[in-house]
């Protein structure tokens, strides 16, 4: 049975996200998309909630970690912007969103040098 928005699931697809190879990347897929829609309309603490629970069907996928450090800079929480950050880092040491949003949150804390260190590690994909 597809979950449905009733059911407390979002209900849309993000066409940036691999087509699922199981049922439950269908529901990651669900949960990524429907916070990417809410993170593009500017509602980042219910994005926030939706990217929190993508990432625990698929807690090595990346992308949902990187919106969800995307997300705490906009709603003024660094301090934890720079724990997810760091933790797409231990995932995949040379993403560089991972090193690009470690730098926002160092920045944001005040600690420019490491944030500078940060933003010098980021590389073009």
């Amino acid at each position: 049975m597809k979950p449905t928005a009733a059911q407390g699931m979002p209900a849309t697809l993000s066409s940036q996200v691999a087509t699922p190879s199981s049922p439950q990347d269908g529901v990651f897929q669900q949960w990524y998309g429907e916070g990417e829609r809410l993170a593009d309309a500017g509602d980042y603490d219910r994005a926030l909630r939706c990217f929190e629970e993508a990432a625990i069907l698929a807690p090595d996928q990346v992308t949902a970690l990187v919106y969800q450090a995307v997300c705490l800079i906009h709603l003024g929480q660094p301090q934890q912007a720079l724990g997810v950050a760091e933790r797409v880092l231990a995932i995949a040491p040379d993403h560089p969103q991972g090193w690009l949003y470690r730098g926002v949150a160092l920045h944001r804390l005040s600690q420019y040098k490491d944030a500078y260190a940060s933003y010098a590690r980021v590389k073009p994909s």
